[in-house]
């Protein structure tokens, strides 16, 4: 059911005028190509969910924990709405295990830093239904091919960081959704290489999970860490900005 939602949300994005804001967020992040291969999409806010159930039916959603209700009183009559359960958060993503079948959606908020804070809204926001990011990598079924032909992976945190890449040429590269690694995403895509080349975020956590990485997994499989210029945050940053034909990641002795 959440490939049907996502192809609703798909639909949305393409033709509802009030996903406007995320058709110009996206133009001005990646290629139309990029867009429709990851399948990005429109969610609506709950003054507008009906959008939504009139393509999907809104069972489906209830199914997938993606409506809640609340109780309001106000100059209309006391009465019971549906709120959504990607409020705020209108551009989401479908996450696909290794077999392309969507096993959970993420979503992004596109209201700035500061109406964030205020609002205290994390950047992303998953569903729920036991989807676990550390189950899975971003973009393993899109580039398991490249992956399995060079026998070599870069591991990078986030989505966009794969997308980015992929628009570069850099194909051979999975997201784990944050700056570590799980022992299933190790066991996994240790199957499609057997070098496993680190490229995490310029930060401290970045940093801290590279340790984590190797000392976990460096027995088990070659693991090498490569770096960006240190003025950038991590790859999307990089490459957005970087005019190079041919981008290059470096080594630290």
């Amino acid at each position: 059911m959440l490939n049907k939602i996502t192809e609703a949300c798909r639909y949305l994005l393409q033709n509802f005028p009030g996903a406007e804001p995320v058709r110009e967020y996206l133009n001005s992040r990646i290629t139309p190509e990029s867009q429709e291969k990851f399948q990005f999409g429109y969610y609506p806010n709950w003054s507008e969910l009906s959008l939504l159930t009139d393509l999907v039916g809104k069972e489906v959603l209830d199914d997938h924990d993606l409506i809640y209700y609340k109780y309001i009183e106000d100059s209309q009559s006391p009465r019971t709405i549906p709120i959504s359960h990607f409020e705020n958060y209108p551009l989401v993503m479908p996450y696909r295990d290794s077999y392309g079948k969507v096993v959970g959606l993420v979503a992004r908020t596109l209201l700035s830093e500061e109406d964030r804070k205020i609002a205290k809204v994390a950047k992303y926001k998953n569903t729920k239904n036991n989807f676990k990011k550390g189950n899975y990598l971003f973009g393993l079924y899109e580039n398991k091919k490249e992956i399995i032909d060079r026998s070599q992976v870069y591991i990078v945190e986030g989505q966009f960081d794969v997308i980015k890449a992929g628009e570069r040429g850099i194909k051979n590269i999975v997201a784990v959704g944050n700056s570590n690694m799980t022992a299933y995403q190790f066991s996994v895509i240790s199957r499609y290489a057997s070098d496993i080349n680190l490229l995490l975020d310029n930060d401290s956590a970045g940093e801290k999970g590279r340790k984590s990485i190797v000392t976990k997994f460096g027995r088990f499989a070659k693991i090498q860490d490569f770096y960006i210029p240190d003025i950038y945050k991590d790859i999307d940053e990089y490459l957005t900005n970087c005019q190079d034909e041919n981008p290059s990641f470096f080594t630290k002795d």
